[in-house]
């Protein structure tokens, strides 16, 4: 087995052993719902194989699994084969493509897609969650909101990073008084700019087509 393959069996054993972690599967009970969801016929000891690749015994080397089984292991946790054998670090390529055209963490993004996307079928408001979320967004007031969001974490941050040595201890509680009341006007203005988004989208009282019987 060349180097590179080695190192795809190393991300594969790793990142198949923490997806069973995760999801509290053990070998026996990976198998078995592998066989339920596929119609396969998986017993624990093809399990041990696929965490064991490329691990040398006596009887040789450990080849991958055959590519149909990659697909249904990978679809069954939800995520690419390219992240198992290490060619993404993210769940999916798709994943990795949008944290990088939106500069967002992919907990955000995870995030976001669980309400506009939820893996828990039975919710059928998964279309008006879009649309709340994309009237959120669109708001006149959106850029608003976020530029007094950022403020108020800036200042976080600074606070948290900022070492001073004062004079005396008066000046200490001048300073962190100063920082308290900030701290108040900057979420006090967070506040006002999320009131003005929701006023915004949904006046009171809301918009409505009545008819009276004349």
């Amino acid at each position: 087995m060349n180097d590179l393959s080695l190192k795809k069996a190393t991300y594969w054993n790793n990142r198949l052993q923490n997806c069973m972690e995760v999801n509290k599967y053990t070998q026996a009970s990976l198998a078995e719902a592998l066989n339920a969801k596929y119609g396969t016929n998986y017993g624990q000891k093809a399990v041990s194989g696929w965490l064991n690749i490329g691990v040398i015994r006596k009887n040789g080397e450990v080849s991958f699994p055959k590519f149909d089984t990659m697909v249904s292991i990978a679809d069954f946790f939800n995520v690419d084969i390219g992240y198992l054998t290490g060619e993404t670090n993210e769940d999916s390529f798709s994943l990795e493509k949008a944290s990088s055209y939106l500069g967002l963490s992919t907990d955000a993004i995870k995030v976001i897609r669980e309400i506009t996307q939820p893996e828990d079928n039975r919710n059928y408001m998964w279309n008006d969650n879009r649309e709340s979320l994309n009237l959120f967004l669109t708001a006149e007031g959106f850029s608003n909101f976020f530029n007094c969001l950022h403020d108020l974490h800036h200042t976080s941050i600074l606070s948290k990073q900022e070492k001073r040595i004062f004079d005396n201890i008066d000046s200490a509680i001048d300073y962190i008084r100063n920082l308290e009341y900030q701290g108040k006007m900057e979420r006090y203005e967070l506040n006002e700019a999320l009131v003005s988004i929701i006023n915004e989208k949904f006046p009171n009282p809301p918009e409505a087509s009545l008819k009276v019987k004349e």
